[in-house]
């Protein structure tokens, strides 16, 4: 038997709705999760399974329940596409274990559909039900303000971190219901490229890591400075939708998208963006919602998983999680200076995440010359300049 917990922490009424989701499970659960969207970016779809011991939760990439770290296996070497209008077949690529990048020149279209296709390398074979994607009014007006409350983040030391709170105006459509969802990405300037436990940092043509020193407590760190610029990224871990079914053809003012945590005094780069939903994604992750508002209460309904919109073609009853959307996106790209904030450190960002100074290795008899760290471009870090970056 499955046990499902949602951990929310709740801001004002009004506010973003931060939540987690945790599984327990006996048994072993697919996890498809992705969105196709009109924008020129790199569009990836997630194909893991649980273990059978499995605990796993919502992504902080996502907002949506993906696996945790050593809980799950990637699903490799599947046939994955996505289908547009029933016709144009599109064929995703692996670019790492359980990761498939839609090809480079697609670009999804207001009122198309899209149903997404997998088969295993097992044979088994899933198809999600078909999204059409809907238009979604661009963002007229986009600000900040300063929050020196802010949320708690467990990501830091410091717990509770004050924040810079994003609010929007849009032109709600009147001849149309529209369902949304808000989404945001921050890049922040990092100085510090990699840090070494009992060893120190070397670069050799064959590639740069730490190697264990015997000299050195296995308590002792080394931290090495950046090489090139280098900016760490950072995903909304909120769910945050909306229906019009009361305020619809109205324009929506100050509408709370966002809050991006103070993690140092230096200047960023938020990319917000405004998603269309079907009706039937806005369900899905209404659900999700209710479930972590409802939770926590004797007299409450015990949780359970809820089922996405990918099925098993020959076992229906199979419980498959995830959500397989399209959503037409606007997007604002907002310098967020932090002139209006107290209490962070310029390069502060290391610190803060870690709860200690860097501590930089310094030249000795051992070796003279310091390395500096590569950039490594994960999905969290990146040595590209971001679009939109100020100099």
């Amino acid at each position: 038997m499955v046990g499902l917990i949602l951990l929310l922490g709740l801001m004002l009424a009004a506010c973003v709705n931060l939540y987690k989701v945790e599984i327990e499970s006996s048994k072993s659960y697919l996890i498809v999760e992705g969105t196709v969207s009109n924008l020129p970016d790199l569009q990836v779809i997630s194909i893991f399974r649980t273990k059978t011991d499995a605990e796993f939760k919502s992504s902080e990439f996502t907002s949506t329940i993906v696996a945790q770290k050593g809980s799950s296996e990637a699903v490799t070497k599947a046939k994955v596409a996505v289908i547009e209008n029933a016709q144009a077949r599109y064929e995703l690529m692996e670019t790492e274990p359980g990761f498939y990048a839609m090809p480079p020149s697609f670009l999804g279209k207001t009122g198309n559909t899209y149903q997404l296709s997998v088969e295993t390398a097992e044979g088994q074979k899933y198809l999600s039900s078909v999204e059409t994607m809907s238009p979604v009014p661009p963002i007229v007006r986009i600000y900040d303000k300063f929050n020196a409350k802010g949320i708690f983040d467990r990501s830091t030391s410091a717990g509770q971190i004050a924040t810079n709170d994003f609010y929007v105006d849009f032109q709600d459509p009147a001849d149309q219901r529209n369902f949304y969802r808000w989404t945001s990405t921050t890049y922040e300037i990092q100085k510090i490229c990699a840090t070494c436990r009992g060893g120190r940092y070397y670069v050799e043509t064959s590639g740069a890591d730490c190697r264990t020193d015997n000299g050195l407590s296995v308590n002792n760190f080394f931290d090495y400075e950046c090489k090139s610029l280098c900016w760490d990224i950072f995903y909304s871990s909120s769910l945050d939708i909306f229906s019009d079914v009361y305020t619809n053809g109205k324009l929506q003012k100050d509408k709370p998208v966002a809050q991006i945590p103070l993690y140092q005094s230096n200047p960023a780069l938020v990319v917000i963006r405004q998603m269309s939903l079907s009706p039937d994604a806005y369900r899905y992750y209404k659900l999700v919602q209710d479930q972590s508002v409802n939770t926590g209460s004797l007299a409450d309904t015990p949780p359970a998983p809820i089922r996405g919109n990918v099925s098993n073609v020959a076992d229906e009853t199979e419980l498959v999680l995830g959500y397989f959307s399209a959503s037409d996106v606007a997007e604002n790209r907002y310098w967020l200076e932090r002139k209006n904030t107290s209490g962070a450190l310029p390069n502060g960002l290391f610190s803060t995440k870690n709860g200690r100074d860097p501590i930089l290795e310094q030249p000795s008899d051992l070796r003279s010359i310091i390395p500096l760290a590569e950039c490594l471009p994960t999905t969290s870090r990146t040595p590209n300049s971001p679009s939109g970056w100020r100099f």
